[in-house]
């Protein structure tokens, strides 16, 4: 790639993440105008915010000159988004958001360096799979209950929701079983020798895996993590084979799944009723639904303007349901812009995949942008009451330093498959 073709790509991205310090500034001056009262030291905040993100600008054209302008800038324009509805929405959380994003932003960095070697990966794709389960068992011996799931784990003073680490745990694996074995299972059947075989007795690892992660997940009564995974799998099993089936076998699991939750657990089961019928109990299990979906309706196109509205009484507004505070506040306009740039980063993300000559780096890149738009689907689904919610967050917006960091590693490993794309096209 000539010298110029790379220097574009990282003024292209200079330019994008200028926007997203432009909207958190413009953010806080809406805030400062609607009367807001700011958390103490929230000018270090936004300064703070302006800084790493430029850090991480001035950090990529070093580790990862050729790589897309796109998946970092739009990352930190929604962590931008996330920040200034933090602020708005929690404010003793922004400081400690913040203090997240400049930890993602780093990871992100480091990730995007270690990552132009990401074949080496593909060989841990199995101790990946051991550590995710490992992990999901210390976090049952260990771990906290919170809103009828145990998924949090205290480590030095911090908490850590585990389940965000044992996704990357599973993208490495998938990535790296489905390259090695992908062409096989494309094939309804086999001939060796003169005889037929068929290639499911292939998928044995696989579903191995998957079935200890769940197991492990639904004593943890996550079914939201449950959900996200069996999407994740079924949408790179379909990438790395093009068969439908695999798709159809996933939805079937999936509602086999949602029907064992709404018997086995009794927050799942309030979930699902709530979602058919919010109005049974306005006042008690139904009342978030419904708040969430007032938020929303008074947004209308243009919204209410930031600082102008209601939205905090939406009980946990800042991680379950910050996408109705954005549509209210914000608008359809604002609601929809939001939903743009995940559709970008997916598919900014998918391109990177596309110009991988590597065929584990197109099924890692795959995995990485899909895992991040599904996450952000399923909790835009549920805060429009499409599908019942599964108390995930919103991938860069919602409050949370587990989802951040995790989220950000994984872009710094799409920019390193990318830069490595590069070099070896040169």
């Amino acid at each position: 790639m000539a010298a110029g073709a790379v220097s574009g790509r990282r003024n292209a991205e200079a330019m994008l993440v200028l926007l997203s310090a432009g909207f958190l500034a413009l953010a806080w001056r809406a805030l400062e105008a609607a009367g807001f009262d700011f958390p103490t030291g929230s000018g270090r905040i936004l300064t703070q915010f302006l800084f790493v993100a430029g850090l991480g600008h001035v950090a990529l054209r070093i580790v990862a000159p050729r790589a897309a302008p796109v998946p970092y800038a739009a990352a930190i324009m929604l962590t931008a988004v996330g920040l200034a509805f933090v602020t708005r929405l929690s404010p003793p959380s922004a400081q400690a958001q913040a203090n997240w994003a400049v930890v993602g932003v780093a990871l992100m960095a480091g990730g995007a360096l270690a990552a132009r070697r990401f074949d080496e990966l593909r060989r841990w794709k199995y101790s990946a799979a051991v550590l995710a389960v490992v992990v999901l068992i210390a976090t049952g011996l260990f771990g906290e209950t919170r809103g009828g799931a145990r998924l949090w784990v205290t480590i030095a003073g911090q908490t850590v929701q585990t389940t965000e680490i044992i996704k990357l745990f599973v993208v490495v694996f998938l990535a790296g079983y489905l390259a090695d074995e992908g062409a096989v299972l494309s094939l309804p059947r086999m001939r060796f020798g003169g005889r037929t075989y068929s290639a499911l007795p292939y998928l044995a690892p696989l579903v191995l895996t998957l079935v200890a992660a769940l197991a492990a997940l639904a004593l943890l009564k996550d079914l939201g993590t449950i959900a996200i995974l069996l999407l994740l799998t079924m949408a790179v099993l379909y990438v790395a084979t093009g068969r439908v089936l695999f798709v159809v076998g996933g939805l079937l699991l999936l509602a086999a799944t949602g029907a064992f939750g709404y018997v086995a657990f009794d927050h799942a089961q309030t979930r699902i009723d709530v979602w058919l019928d919010p109005y049974e109990d306005p006042d008690v299990t139904g009342y978030q639904t419904l708040q969430g979906i007032y938020a929303i309706q008074a947004g209308g196109v243009t919204g209410e303007g930031l600082g102008l509205g209601e939205p905090d009484i939406v009980p946990a507004v800042q991680t379950d349901y910050i996408f109705s505070a954005i549509a209210e506040e914000l608008g359809l306009a604002g609601a929809m812009g939001v939903a743009m740039l995940y559709l970008v980063l997916l598919i900014a993300g998918l391109q990177v995949a596309l110009d991988s000559p590597s065929g584990y780096g197109r099924l890692l890149a795959s995995a990485i942008a899909l895992l991040i738009a599904i996450q952000a689907a399923v909790i835009i689904a549920g805060n429009l009451r499409i599908i019942p919610t599964t108390g995930i967050t919103l991938p860069f917006v919602s409050y949370g330093g587990s989802s951040l960091v995790v989220n950000f590693l994984m872009v710094g490993m799409l920019l390193g498959i990318s830069e490595a794309s590069a070099r070896e096209r040169r």
